[in-house]
């Protein structure tokens, strides 16, 4: 009886409910809105299956979890911010524990309660629609309910444990999106800073899932990568915590601290550091971005004047007025800056000897050239085994170490010359060795390839590297059909569903990416075609089990090199159907394009608006040459980075359809261009 009356005390109940259940009856009016009602109305001329509801206005439920229960909570423990009600609750005949519990049943009510009539009504939904445009199982709407009811709690949990070191309700907000984000800033600004000045940290380790990691930024990946039971372990692990936490900080939170910026004397500098530290990071990173050609030094001066930002407005949040000189304002800012200087410091000092780090060939046992490698399915995004990339061979672990081991000598000079924004003939190079330990060192490094050409000339020889590279390990998996398209008009395709051509095509596509020279790999012209290989992925829990995944395919290049494979086109019939005639085009524009930027290098690419609008006012050229518009058909250049060249943009204006972009460098040019472009 005491027990009832103490934690479950209808008065406050009622109380709560009559004052703030409007919350939950807007949160079940936004649900009900952008979900059952979403998917009555839709209408499709194939119906869609899902596997998530997520995948049905995701954006919005994701959005409505992570800001309305933080009302809820802002609005149920306002009495804690303010001065009178902080008396009048605290007088009651309750204790704490109970006064707490009873306030987060209210709220925990108020959001499990919408969530799931939502989920209730939109199974109903989609059982009454007779010919629905989105349909699903009934574990897609109990795997929307439980992430929904998770992240949801989660939020709110968050926002309480937050109040009970914050004195102001607007503050608490701030403070709860702030804390939300900062996984996202520590580990993609920290790791920007650790890119630009730890000469070869591979930058790929907080590339992908980098929006999985804060509930805000969730909302921008929920379309590919749905929320599993591993993420909502970890948040409901952290909600656990955050309740135990909760009921710890009341038990010593002072009542007269309502109104306080900070309510407990260790959290002010723990929030002083925090948020400097933030300001620091945004400052640095900001600045190294908008640097004219020397970003190290401008990140430098962006964490200094971020530093000096970030401890002001954390002292003015702090004693809530812009008047804060003091005697120990200095001196405790010049700890601070120096704490966080060691932090920036430390992990890119050359004594910690990670940039000269080339391990022996002893020490190897594998290696791979490329970072980690992803397919979509299932509508999941799924990281591929990288024990198919990984290569034992002697020669190869020889010719990537001696690659590292040139890199690594010439640093300074890539570093200097890392200063402008790109460079010519530049090449990403992510090496990545698994020891005889069984660890894994990693190294991404940008360079000109021009400077090391021999290293690369060596690597890129090996089967091994094209292998992994160009991904030939999709050509060995089932293929149930190949798309062909031509890369000159993109609606001009054939596709090959007959086994034995299936099985033909594989062999010879890929017999002739492992025979590319050096120079093949290299080769700025476009591709002849491109084959779109759709495979049949098998779910690993089910082998039997084929899932149904149109986006699981794999596209190659068909070079001009690939002889034996356009022949092989040709004996088929392929190759006409892709095959573009002279007669099909009307007319060829030139138009000159010249770049000179010595010291910057710019992109040079095919440009339609370059020709069509002409704002320079350049001269062009037309002819209606067919022997001009055949060998035209024939080459054109791919975009590439240059510092000085004369290119043509030229415009093949087609009969009927499409026109159709390119263009040459002066080098390509054939004499019968040559001599109707001399006036250019």
């Amino acid at each position: 009886m005491t027990f009832n009356r103490l934690y479950f005390n209808r008065g406050i109940l009622y109380q709560n409910f009559r004052q703030h259940g409007w919350l939950g009856i807007v949160y079940l009016l936004l649900l009900l809105i952008t979900l059952p009602l979403y998917i009555g109305t839709q209408y499709r001329d194939n119906t869609e299956v899902i596997g998530s509801l997520f995948r049905a206005n995701g954006e919005f439920h994701w959005l409505f979890a992570i800001t309305v229960p933080v009302v809820m909570a802002l609005f149920l423990f306002r009495y804690m911010q303010a001065g009178a009600p902080a008396d009048l609750y605290h007088s009651l005949p309750l204790q704490r524990r109970h006064l707490l519990t009873m306030n987060m049943l209210s709220g925990y009510v108020m959001i499990l309660v919408p969530i799931w009539i939502t989920a209730g009504v939109t199974g109903w939904v989609s059982a009454v629609l007779g010919e629905p445009a989105l349909t699903f199982d009934s574990s897609a709407v109990w795997m929307w309910g439980v992430t929904m009811s998770m992240i949801s709690l989660f939020m709110f949990t968050l926002t309480v444990a937050v109040g009970m070191c914050i004195g102001q309700s607007i503050l608490q907000g701030l403070t709860v999106y702030g804390i939300s984000l900062i996984p996202l800033i520590f580990w993609g600004v920290f790791g920007l800073h650790l890119k630009r000045y730890l000469f070869g940290y591979p930058d790929h380790f907080f590339r992908f899932k980098i929006e999985t990691i804060s509930p805000i930024s969730r909302l921008s990946s929920l379309s590919y990568a749905i929320p599993g039971w591993g993420e909502l372990g970890i948040y409901a692990a952290l909600t656990v915590i955050l309740i135990i936490l909760s009921y710890l900080l009341y038990r010593k939170r002072h009542v007269e601290s309502a109104t306080q910026a900070i309510t407990f004397q260790i959290v002010k500098p723990i929030f002083r550091f925090g948020f400097m530290f933030t300001v620091v990071l945004l400052s640095g990173a900001y600045f190294s971005s908008i640097s004219p050609g020397n970003p190290e030094e401008w990140g430098i001066a962006g964490y200094i004047l971020g530093g000096i930002a970030g401890y002001i407005g954390a002292e003015m949040i702090i004693r809530k007025t812009w008047l804060i000189w003091s005697g120990s304002l200095v001196p405790r800012f010049a700890v601070y800056g120096i704490a966080a200087g060691l932090i920036l410091y430390v992990p890119v000092a050359d004594w910690n000897g990670y940039a000269a780090n080339v391990p022996s060939k002893d020490n190897v046992n594998k290696v791979r050239i490329g970072g980690d490698q992803f397919i979509y399915v299932g509508n999941q995004t799924i990281k591929l085994d990288d024990e198919q990339f990984y290569s034992n061979s002697a020669g190869y672990i020889d010719a990537i170490l001696a690659l590292h081991q040139k890199i690594v000598n010439a640093r300074q000079t890539l570093n200097d010359r890392g200063r402008n924004q790109m460079i010519a003939d530049q090449e990403s190079v992510t090496i990545n060795y698994e020891l005889k330990s069984g660890k894994i060192l990693s190294r991404e490094y940008t360079v000109q390839e021009s400077s090391f050409q021999q290293e690369f000339k060596n690597m890129k020889s090996f089967e091994d590297y094209k292998a992994a590279m160009y991904g030939t390990y999709a050509l060995d998996n089932d293929v149930r059909s190949i798309g062909i398209r031509s890369r000159l008009i993109s609606d001009r395709a054939v596709y090959i569903s007959d086994p034995q051509l299936i099985r033909e095509f594989k062999t010879l596509l890929k017999s002739e990416i492992l025979d590319q020279t050096y120079e093949d790999q290299k080769s700025h012209w476009e591709p002849f075609a491109s084959a779109e290989v759709y495979q049949d992925y098998r779910d690993e829990l089910s082998p039997k089990r084929v899932l149904d995944s149109p986006n699981l395919s794999s596209t190659y290049e068909i070079k001009p090199t690939y002889i034996r494979l356009i022949k092989w086109l040709k004996d088929n019939k392929v190759y006409d159907q892709l095959q573009v005639s002279e007669d099909e085009i009307a007319s060829a524009q030139f138009i000159k394009q010249e770049m000179d930027s010595p010291g910057k290098a710019n992109l040079v690419y095919p440009d339609s608006q370059l020709i069509d609008e002409n704002l320079k006012g350049k001269k062009k050229v037309a002819t209606k040459n067919k022997k001009i518009i055949s060998e035209l058909l024939q080459r054109q250049r791919s975009g590439y980075y240059t510092e000085q060249a004369i290119v043509y943009q030229i415009k093949l204006n087609f009969i009927k359809g499409q026109n159709v972009y390119m263009m040459l460098k002066e080098e390509d040019l054939t004499e019968d261009m040559k001599a109707i472009l001399a006036d250019l």
